[in-house]
């Protein structure tokens, strides 16, 4: 059975889980959501906007054993190969201590007027916190546009440097089949709220060499939960 069915399987098995985790506690369904407005959408480093501004929001259904599904979207800019990009989550998150936390499960990355070759694809994802310092790892056995195995380890921490002001750091290496194509990403940001709104300023860049999608910029976002 090749990785992607496996992948697959594995997400209906997790409804399935959840669902009937849900029904047998009885517990009750929560449901939020978030809507962001960003100077530029950068994602793993690299622009999907062709650096214009992006508008993306949100919706999460969860219960109280952890278990949620979510569904994403933003739009985006592939050179007229595709202006949305809608994904769908399927995962558990909880605390396994007071200062230990994590958050796993499977997703998909849609692009639904896309004409590139590939350009949907599975990756499952996974993480571990320990108070604001977050390692991460997600895998997708067939990437985008058909790039093979992928592999993606990163690490993030939040500061705080002031009331309400909080410094975000954040560091990720992307590992392809092709070694030529790998590369770092990073930033450096400061993040607060006002009224009820969040906001961030962050400094983006990757090591990748002439290519503008991934040179350094600065991204400012706007956003509002609920």
């Amino acid at each position: 059975m090749k990785t992607a069915t496996k992948m697959k399987t594995l997400a209906s098995s997790l409804v399935v889980l959840g669902l009937t985790t849900a029904s047998i506690q009885s517990q009750a369904v929560e449901l939020s959501g978030d809507v962001t407005f960003a100077s530029d959408y950068a994602f793993r480093g690299i622009s999907q906007t062709e650096e214009a501004p992006a508008l993306q929001g949100g919706l999460s259904l969860s219960d109280e054993s952890g278990f949620y599904v979510s569904v994403w979207g933003s739009n985006v800019d592939f050179l007229a190969e595709g202006t949305l990009e809608l994904d769908v989550m399927l995962g558990w998150s909880g605390d396994l201590s007071d200062d230990w936390s994590t958050d796993v499960g499977i997703m998909r990355y849609g692009y639904p007027n896309a004409a590139i070759d590939g350009s949907n694809f599975w990756e499952i994802y996974g993480s571990l916190s320990y108070k604001d310092l977050t390692f991460g790892l997600a895998y997708s056995d067939d990437y985008y546009a058909n790039a093979g195995n992928y592999i993606y380890l990163y690490a993030n921490y939040s500061y705080a440097i002031a009331e309400n002001i909080t410094l975000d750091l954040h560091v990720g290496q992307n590992e392809y089949d092709d070694s030529s194509a790998s590369y770092l990403d990073w930033s450096v940001g400061v993040s607060t709220e006002i009224m009820g709104a969040g906001l961030s300023l962050a400094y983006v860049d990757t090591d990748i060499d002439g290519l503008y999608l991934a040179d350094s910029r600065v991204i400012f976002s706007i956003s509002k939960s609920f």
